[in-house]
């Protein structure tokens, strides 16, 4: 997140300008601009019912405006962020969690997108720690927030079941960007994986920036996003987020170093990882990005 000034002595948050030109509201039109607009008054008001003071300028993202506050000596923050399904599904998690490995939960407005938590350092990230360091960390929490989930959520098996289905019409959309092979191997697991049969809360979005230090030097996550199903599901995204540092030799390393901090199983999580690494290449490629599927390219060549 970037910090920007804009609060008052008084409890007025100003959204900064570099939110007003850019972020996810943009994609609701209308109803988006008058969501931002309106933003200063709901998390005033959102202030004097929690019984909270401005502390510092505010921060934001893509998603969300996160706004340093007291309640007398204990420092929060609270989070704005669009009032979508996704709000509930981030309470619904980090209450289950009651702060043990990611950030405390002290109360919500679920309607208002607005979440009041414990206040981390965002000046420090697992992004920014060596790997030998960030990948057993990381892959512990992944097992620390492994607990029962609630029903109704999507699963890991239920999203390989739909790899299975999209990826040949994706792949042939986009003039067959990868040999056959890759793209007969990823068939070939994704049905596979459809059927894994056990269920664990799966926090979707862990990535070494959304995990933050707490005052007492421990690691917590941020802004989940669950799913249900395998832990392994979620080996793929934390070999893409520091690929450039692990370059091909490392990528074994690091499925097999988050697979034993995280209990997991090392053939499944290197399944699970190359599955998403040729789905996310083609996701990419029709997203019209560059850097990410030629990445992803590189990774699949080491895991298969």
């Amino acid at each position: 997140m970037t910090a920007d000034a804009g609060s008052t002595h008084h409890g007025q948050v100003e959204v900064p300008e570099s939110m007003r030109r850019f972020g996810r509201w943009q994609q609701h039109g209308e109803e988006g601009r008058k969501w931002l607009e309106d933003l200063p008054r709901v998390i005033s008001a959102s202030c004097d019912r929690w019984g909270l003071v401005v502390d510092g300028p505010p921060m934001h993202g893509y998603n969300s405006l996160a706004v340093p506050v007291r309640r007398g000596d204990e420092l929060l923050v609270v989070k704005a962020t669009w009032p979508d399904e996704q709000v509930a599904e981030q309470v619904l998690a980090l209450r289950l969690w009651h702060g043990r490995g990611a950030v405390r939960l002290v109360d919500a407005d679920v309607v208002a997108g607005l979440l009041l938590m414990e206040r981390l350092d965002s000046t420090q990230n697992l992004r920014m720690r060596p790997l030998d360091e960030a990948v057993p960390t990381i892959g512990r929490l992944l097992r620390s927030l492994a607990v029962e989930p609630p029903v109704g959520l999507r699963t890991t098996g239920g999203i390989a079941a739909r790899h299975r289905r999209e990826l040949p019409s994706h792949w042939e959309e986009l003039g067959r960007p990868m040999p056959r092979r890759v793209l007969d191997r990823g068939l070939e697991l994704a049905e596979e994986l459809s059927t894994d049969d056990y269920s664990l809360l799966v926090n979707n979005d862990l990535h070494y920036e959304q995990v933050l230090r707490r005052a007492d030097g421990s690691w917590s996550v941020i802004d989940p996003l669950i799913v249900s199903g395998v832990l392994e599901f979620q080996t793929a995204p934390l070999v893409w987020t520091r690929f450039d540092e692990l370059g091909s030799g490392g990528v074994r390393w690091c499925v097999d170093a988050l697979a034993d901090a995280a209990e997991l199983d090392r053939d499944r999580a290197h399944r699970w990882a190359l599955l998403r690494t040729i789905e996310y290449w083609l996701w990419g490629l029709k997203a019209g990005f560059t850097e990410d599927p030629v990445r992803c390219g590189r990774i699949v060549e080491a895991l298969m």
